[in-house]
């Protein structure tokens, strides 16, 4: 299983915007019934901040394939953060609930 974790600040007032984008791949990820792939994104209280959790069964790469993720991750450094995304693996030590 490959466990990542992903954090980012948006410029201000694009928060909303990055917000779309996300709703767009969460749509995509369900219309194609993915499976073996848990992936979570939170907006921290103020309102630019986003953390994604991602878990995906095998090596991933389930995500980097839906044509909404890459439209999400195109324009995202260039044109929506405030300063670079900070990618780092995460090993799950424990879990309770859906």
């Amino acid at each position: 299983m490959s466990a990542r974790m992903v954090t980012y600040r948006v410029k201000d007032g694009r928060g909303e915007e990055n917000a779309a984008y996300v709703r767009d791949v969460m749509a995509d990820l369900e219309a194609r019934a993915v499976e073996g792939v848990v992936y979570r994104v939170y907006l921290l209280e103020d309102g630019v901040t986003f953390l994604h959790l991602a878990h995906e069964e095998g090596d991933g790469g389930a995500l980097q394939v839906s044509e909404a993720f890459q439209r999400f991750t195109a324009t995202l450094v260039e044109d929506r953060c405030a300063d670079q995304p900070v990618l780092q693996p995460v090993t799950l030590v424990g879990s309770y609930g859906a």
